[in-house]
């Protein structure tokens, strides 16, 4: 929110891809490791530039649709990377065609964002005004205050907890089948890992087309839906290995969908801190809170399913839908009173 968004993507993007090159060409394992650490620092500030740009930037009119593909084109990338990785010859190869698209799209960026700017304001020129005080007022009041007041705080331990099993789903589920039933090949789990990235375009495809905002008014109100959807469909994966596979992974599918689709409404609640020149700080915040989440799944969920099983994991699972459901309701009230006192009534977001 201090920076110029555009040049800490530039800075981003550059970053992850002297960071390939390196690998590329050395493949020691210390030297990656530390390589790949510092390539997660530099790549940090790109998503939450990104969206400042989407929901604050933009004109007014477009930010909603902007945010939409945002959240859709990132799982098309990783469907491409799956691609892109069947194809090359070796496993070093992703890095270098990684390498050469990073720097690539810095240019691109680059050039671009001059021919933009004629279509884009800076935060200085947006000018909100409320029953409680002018813009001027609005910026000065503190994040944390804004977290508290709108039970953000809240969404963010529910964030935390839904990326947990939506990165369950994405990713480990193809290995849960495998291990589970005698009649699922590798290649058959690859081919549900891709499935699963598809169904969760679908679910972004349905909030924006369908749900958001003709159906559903309130976007903690569209987490809270996804959350008890998701609740639903897991019950199935409790018996895993002992009903049809059919079953399991239909409600697989269906779990990722709903879960991306509760994310996809996550950033529209992050939308509405524009208003206070804080859209960047608080996607930043979520970002981090799901990035944490994907280290408690790639360890947290694989041990548990290694010393325990699959069955503990799903069960581990609904218990944290079914606790992430609740504190979604619990934020609620806390959401209506802030989009009363600071959106008015006019603002159904």
């Amino acid at each position: 929110d201090k920076y110029d968004p555009e040049k800490l993507i530039e800075i981003g993007l550059i970053g992850a891809g002297v960071a390939n090159l390196i690998i590329f060409f050395n493949q020691n394992y210390y030297l990656v490791l530390t390589v790949w650490t510092l390539n997660a620092v530099v790549q940090f500030g790109i998503w939450p530039s990104i969206f400042k740009i989407m929901s604050a930037q933009l004109e007014p009119s477009e930010r909603r649709s902007a945010v939409f593909y945002m959240s859709f084109t990132g799982s098309i990338g990783l469907m491409l990377a799956y691609l892109i990785a069947a194809v090359v010859p070796n496993w070093e190869s992703n890095f270098l065609i990684s390498s050469v698209s990073l720097f690539a799209l810095a240019v691109i960026l680059h050039i671009a964002t001059k021919y933009a700017a004629p279509y884009t304001v800076k935060d200085k020129e947006i000018k909100p005004k409320t029953a409680e005080g002018t813009e001027e007022s609005l910026v000065s009041i503190k994040t944390s205050k804004l977290l508290l007041e709108s039970g953000l705080f809240i969404l963010l331990i529910v964030a935390f907890l839904r990326v947990i099993i939506l990165y369950f789903a994405k990713t480990l589920s193809a290995t849960m089948l495998m291990e589970s039933y005698e009649s699922v090949s590798p290649s058959i789990g690859n081919i549900l890992n891709v499935v699963i990235l598809g169904v969760s375009m679908i679910g972004n495809l349905l909030v924006k087309t369908v749900l958001y905002p003709k159906r559903i008014k309130s976007a903690p109100t569209g987490i809270a839906i996804m959350l008890f959807v998701s609740l639903i469909f897991m019950i199935p994966i409790i018996f895993v290995g002992e009903i049809n596979l059919i079953i399991v992974t239909t409600s697989l599918c269906v779990i990722a969908g709903s879960l991306a689709a509760g994310q996809l409404f996550t950033n529209y609640c992050s939308m509405r801190f524009e208003k206070f020149g804080k859209s960047g700080i608080v996607s930043g915040v979520t970002n981090a809170v799901s990035s944490a989440a994907i280290v408690v799944n790639s360890y947290g969920v694989t041990k548990a399913a290694e010393v325990f099983s699959w069955k503990t994991v799903s069960e581990l699972s609904l218990i944290t839908l079914a606790v992430s459901l609740a504190l979604a309701l619990i934020a609620l009230p806390f959401w209506k009173n802030f989009k009363k006192k600071y959106h008015g009534k006019t603002i159904a977001r």
